[in-house]
């Protein structure tokens, strides 16, 4: 029995997020952590401070480099090829 696309897309999909908790996932829990220990600013920023443009852009790339490029990213390319032709 031969599994739909709906399927394998879905398996595909089931395996990123599974390789990205490993991989990214555990990191963002200390991430999180830190957060509530020290604040958001803090956590960014470190002790030295930074300016709000800084802060922005600190925080995009971090948001950026641990969920949209290795989680949201690949699973809307496994949604579009998978099901782009049905």
């Amino acid at each position: 029995m031969k599994p739909s696309r709906k399927m394998k897309a879905l398996m595909y999909s089931i395996l990123v997020v599974l390789i990205w908790f490993f991989l990214f996932g555990v990191r963002l829990i200390g991430y999180f952590s830190s957060i509530s220990d020290k604040g958001l600013r803090a956590t960014e920023c470190g002790t030295q401070g930074c300016t709000d443009a800084m802060f922005i852009a600190n925080l995009v790339w971090t948001w950026s480099f641990f969920i949209v490029i290795p989680l949201i990213l690949p699973i809307a390319l496994i949604i579009y090829f998978h099901l782009k032709k049905s």
